[in-house]
């Protein structure tokens, strides 16, 4: 008896040349992905060094220029900048001040302004009376109130 001696059509791995060339562009493409990301992580490596940089930069600017504020407004150097340019002015006594509410309403039963309306009629002054927000385009905007003016 003869024995069938066929080789065995597929087997588990053959390294034919279509699987060698697949195994060959799937490294060259991992290797081009991977320097792709390296040259961009490099490149974002060297816009976060410019931008620390900058703000460093930026930081040492602001401190001193808030030194340099800090000092010209010291009362000594105030008091003599108001007698340079030949100004006489003093800082408000304490019955001159009054004090804004944060919704822009001024407190009725602060000493300033009782001591404003008395002074003035029974009525307080227009930038004190017209505190209330006003509406501008539709949205609402808060004017400015100052002190009581005598």
């Amino acid at each position: 008896m003869k024995r069938n001696r066929r080789k065995k059509r597929y087997s588990r791995f053959t390294l034919n040349t279509m699987n060698l060339a697949m195994l060959i562009v799937t490294g060259v493409i991992v290797l081009m992905a991977y320097c792709w990301f390296d040259s961009r992580c490099g490149a974002i490596a060297q816009e976060i060094d410019a931008a620390e940089r900058k703000l460093a930069q930026l930081d040492g600017e602001l401190e001193r220029e808030t030194m340099r504020w800090n000092e010209m407004t010291t009362p000594e150097r105030l008091e003599s900048a108001l007698a340079r340019h030949g100004l006489d002015m003093h800082l408000p006594q304490a019955d001159q001040v009054i004090s804004v509410g944060a919704n822009g309403k001024i407190s009725p039963r602060q000493m300033s302004v009782v001591r404003a309306m008395r002074r003035n009629g029974g009525e307080v002054s227009r930038t004190a009376k017209n505190s209330a927000p006003r509406k501008v385009f539709g949205t609402s905007v808060k004017r400015p109130v100052g002190r009581v003016i005598r």
